[in-house]
C-alpha cells in the first residue's frame, strides 16, 4: 500500500507512519513518501502514484485543501484524508471527495478505528469479481458497480460506463458482495451502498445520476446502510 503522508510537522508525520505500522499483517506491507509541504508534494505526484494520501488541512502557504484540489484535477481515484485540529474545514473536504475528515488530538479509539476504517477501504476498493464480457473472462472492481438487477432472465451488472449481461442468481450476487456493502432495494435489484449520493423518501440517487426506487420493504435496511456507510467516512 503506497501512502504519501504530507504535514508541515516532522513529528506529526512520525507518529502516522508509526499508528499505521501498528495495523500491519506482512512484512512491507505499507510503504511511505513523506512530505513537509503542498508544494514540495505536488512538484512530484502523478496519477496512481499512491494508493493513500495523509494531507494536513492546516499547511503554510498551499494548505491541504488547495493540494486537494489540485491532486484530483490528476487522480479521481486515490484515498484522501485530512488530518486536521478543527473542524470548520469538513464541508470543503466533501467537495474534493475526501474518504475521512480525522481530528487530531482526539480520543485514541476513535482516532485508530478511523485509521483502521482507512486500510479497510483500501483492500475493499481491491475486491472484484469476475464477469464474461464479450466470451472474455475479465475482473471487475466491485467499486466500480452502481447496482445489479434481475431482467428478462438474466442479471445485469451496471457500472459507471457499461453494462454485462450474466448468467446467474442475485442471490449468489448478495451473498459475495455482503461485506462490499450491497443491498436490496427491491427483490430484484442490488445496489451499491458506497455509490449512492443520496436518499430522498423512497428514491435513491446513485453518483451517475441513475434514480432508482426502494421498495417499503427494504427501505429502512438501506437507508440505515447508507447512513453507517456515511457516518464512517467523517466520524
Amino acid at each position: 500500500m503506497r501512502i504519501a503522508i504530507c504535514d508541515d510537522e516532522k513529528s506529526y508525520i512520525e507518529k502516522i507512519k508509526k499508528d499505521i505500522k501498528s495495523f500491519q499483517t506482512h512484512e512491507n506491507e505499507f510503504e511511505f513518501s513523506e512530505f513537509e509541504s503542498g508544494e514540495e508534494f505536488i512538484a512530484e505526484f502523478s496519477n496512481d502514484k499512491y494508493d493513500l494520501l495523509i494531507l494536513d488541512i492546516e499547511m503554510k502557504d498551499l494548505n491541504g485543501l488547495q493540494t486537494a484540489e489540485f491532486i484530483r484535477q490528476l487522480d479521481k481515484n486515490v484515498i484522501l484524508i485530512f488530518m486536521t485540529g478543527y473542524d470548520k474545514f469538513v464541508y470543503q473536504g466533501y467537495e474534493v471527495k475526501a474518504f475521512r475528515y480525522i481530528l487530531k488530538n482526539q480520543p485514541e479509539p476513535i482516532y485508530f478505528k478511523q485509521l483502521s476504517d482507512t486500510i479497510q477501504e483500501y483492500y475493499r476498493n481491491k475486491k472484484y469479481i469476475k464477469v464474461i464480457d464479450d466470451g472474455i473472462e475479465k475482473e471487475l472492481l466491485t467499486v466500480d458497480i452502481l447496482y445489479i438487477e434481475v431482467y428478462s432472465h438474466q442479471i445485469v451488472i451496471h457500472t459507471f460506463n457499461k453494462e454485462y449481461y450474466q448468467k446467474g442468481k442475485l442471490s449468489d450476487y448478495e451473498k459475495m458482495l455482503e461485506e462490499c456493502l450491497f443491498v436490496r432495494s427491491d427483490k430484484s435489484v442490488l445496489i451499491n451502498v458506497t455509490n449512492i449520493d443520496y436518499i430522498k423518501k423512497n428514491q435513491v440517487f446513485m453518483k451517475n445520476g441513475k434514480i432508482l426506487y426502494v421498495s417499503r420493504n427494504h427501505l429502512e435496511k438501506i437507508t440505515r446502510a447508507f447512513l453507517k456507510f456515511s457516518r464512517n467516512r467523517w466520524g
